[in-house]
């Protein structure tokens, strides 16, 4: 079963700072095995204005999203928000859920 979460999220970067090696969620700390998926929501998420919101490229603030196993063999899916550079844990799937 798949479960929903709209967590913060305390992570770990590795050396570079571009992705994540481990998170903490609930007092637990998850090490990440491997990175399964990544990928940006390029959703425009600009201020809003007469029309809606701005649909100029230069408004874009896309979020980024990385699917992650652990050492747990726990999947999970992360996000970060780099506007407040904040994670969030997103959605969680256990071994026994994707059988």
């Amino acid at each position: 079963m798949l479960r929903f979460h709209k967590e913060k999220i305390e992570v770990t970067l590795a050396e570079d700072g571009n992705e994540p090696t481990s998170f903490s969620h609930r007092g637990t700390v998850y090490t990440i095995r491997k990175i399964v998926k990544a990928w940006q929501d390029g959703a425009f998420q600009g201020p809003a204005g007469r029309g809606g919101q701005a649909k100029q490229w230069w408004n874009q603030h896309g979020r980024m999203f990385y699917r992650v196993i652990t050492d747990d063999n726990i999947t999970f899916e992360l996000c970060h928000d780099s506007r407040k550079n904040q994670w969030f844990l997103s959605k969680e799937w256990r071994q026994s859920d994707q059988e």
